[in-house]
């Protein structure tokens, strides 16, 4: 799971039906379906840099095509931007890098900044980097805007998913519908949406790594990417040589059932006040029963919720609603920021004062027309769906998991897996734990409720010689000193151990023990 900074901005789309849809899909599929057979599938073409940040990096830029579906090759191709950066030295090491987006589905291509990390991480190498099959610079791109106004990982805590309602099914259905409507619009266009997962894209990834003519590569994931990477390893083992495994979210792990996952990461919270309370006394003065302060602030919420009115005008007022539920939810993607408030943000609610909430809830940053610029969201859900295979759950699961839990409704995507209209064309092993030796490198944020080492204490049982490292203070794609020191001397000795002594380089933030 990324979660990218928060976006906002363009008006939302609307779904196409009818003859104006059936246009759209002739035409998009001249656009990606080549059908002339003179053509060389797979191949690589030197092109422009499809963003100026690659331009400004001095990239080589190329346009992958490939198959939709490489197991039964049709009519329906698929185009993938790929960039090679090399080092600024021009003396590259002898393997290079490849990276692995998360997201999923999240582009990366146009952020320079977020190139030039990776580039500090992986010291004198060569980087390649790309857009995977789908996303916005790809062809097609799975474009699905309306989501963007549902979807709890890209209008974030201000989603109808958490916000909308005080009756969770109400919320379900603001969510299922634009799902439903996403694939419809989709396969109406032609793409073979089962297509869209890691089995494919690790296949599309060794295609590009023999194309550039590298015998093996080190791969580089981000999040969801990390996942991907795992599948890389698990289908093209003889093309890799050692992996990071950044922030890593594996699918194996993630497709559980959804309540189990809450209630794990809802570990990490707790955690948090422990550390408190173990480490200031006017804390645990403060919050004598942290054990048990998260579940009662909880019943506080659900008793009186938070209700603030939002919007400029008639046209984009609304109400937000925040329940016990929605406080869980926000706490799960802003704990980087706010664990050292965390506890006496929990008495205060529990003494029934919520003067705090406007701003833990970011009401000031509430947009009506939210948008998803580096997403394309019909990928995200391709995916996510897509790498389920056959253990997506059905409606009648997920409902019954909201019924138990709402607040999974705010949490991982999977459980809308129900609403998605078909299974992802992965083999039958595609979920089970990757058995490999390869040499990989875990990184993780303490404050990161979904991607903590828990993800990397299961894999290491079927990956021996997976290190792994938990960085101080830090929450989902951890940045510091230690992170790329320690890639570096990984890379150049992946068998070796890593010296992690640096993982408590950033300090705890002090904590807040009064409303400040």
């Amino acid at each position: 799971m990324t979660i990218p900074p928060w976006q906002h901005g363009q008006p939302r789309g609307r779904f196409l039906t009818g003859a104006f849809s059936l246009s759209l899909l002739i035409a998009h599929s001249t656009v990606y379906a080549q059908t002339d057979e003179s053509d060389t599938i797979p191949r690589l073409e030197s092109t422009e840099c499809v963003t100026e940040a690659l331009t400004e990096l001095g990239a080589d830029c190329y346009t992958f095509h490939g198959y939709e579906n490489w197991d039964e090759p049709g009519d329906n191709r698929i185009q993938v931007p790929v960039a090679v950066i090399e080092p600024e030295n021009g003396e590259a090491e002898e393997v290079p890098v490849f990276f692995f987006p998360g997201g999923p589905g999240y582009s990366s291509l146009g952020l320079r900044d977020y190139m030039e990390q990776l580039r500090k991480d992986i010291g004198n190498r060569t980087l390649v980097t790309m857009d995977h099959r789908g996303f916005i610079h790809a062809e097609p791109a799975l474009e699905c805007p309306d989501y963007a106004a549902v979807s709890p990982y890209h209008n974030i805590i201000h989603t109808p998913a958490i916000a909308s309602s005080l009756k969770p099914m109400e919320r379900l259905e603001a969510i299922t519908r634009e799902v439903e409507a996403c694939y419809q619009k989709l396969t109406e266009e032609g793409i073979d949406v089962a297509q869209y997962n890691q089995y494919a894209v690790a296949r599309d990834v060794d295609e590009i790594r023999q194309l550039l003519e590298y015998d093996v590569i080190d791969a580089f994931g981000s999040s969801t990417g990390s996942g991907t990477v795992l599948s890389f390893i698990q289908y093209h083992p003889d093309s890799i040589r050692a992996a990071i495994l950044g922030w890593p979210w594996f699918n194996h792990l993630r497709n559980r059932p959804p309540v189990d996952e809450f209630y794990t990461a809802k570990q990490t919270f707790t955690d948090t006040l422990a550390l408190c309370a173990a480490e200031d006394e006017a804390c645990r003065e403060m919050l004598p029963n942290w054990m048990l302060a998260l579940d009662r602030a909880r019943r506080a919420l659900d008793g009186r919720p938070y209700v603030v009115d939002v919007g400029d005008d008639a046209n984009h007022g609304e109400t937000l609603y925040f329940d016990g539920a929605a406080f869980l939810d926000t706490l799960y993607l802003m704990l980087p920021a706010a664990y050292a408030e965390l506890p006496s943000i929990l008495a205060d609610i529990e003494a029934g004062d919520y003067a705090r909430l406007e701003e833990f809830f970011l009401i000031e940053d509430y947009d009506p027309e939210p948008e998803a610029p580096n997403y394309a969201l019909g990928y995200f859900l391709a995916h996510v769906c897509s790498d389920m295979g056959t253990n997506r759950p059905t409606r009648e699961d997920s409902i019954a998991a909201v019924q138990t839990e709402p607040a999974i409704l705010g949490f991982e995507p999977p459980w809308v897996c129900g609403w998605w209209g078909e299974d992802g064309a992965v083999p039958a092993e595609h979920n089970d734990p990757p058995v490999s030796d390869t040499p990989a490198l875990a990184i993780h944020g303490q404050m990161d409720p979904c991607c903590g080492t828990r993800w990397s204490e299961h894999v290491r049982k079927t990956m021996p010689n997976l290190q792994y490292v938990e960085y101080q203070g830090l929450g989902h794609n951890p940045v510091n000193e230690c992170r790329s020191t320690m890639i570096n001397a990984f890379l150049d000795n992946p068998n070796e151990p890593v010296d992690d002594s640096c993982r408590n380089e950033v300090e705890l933030e002090p904590w807040i023990i009064e409303p400040p």
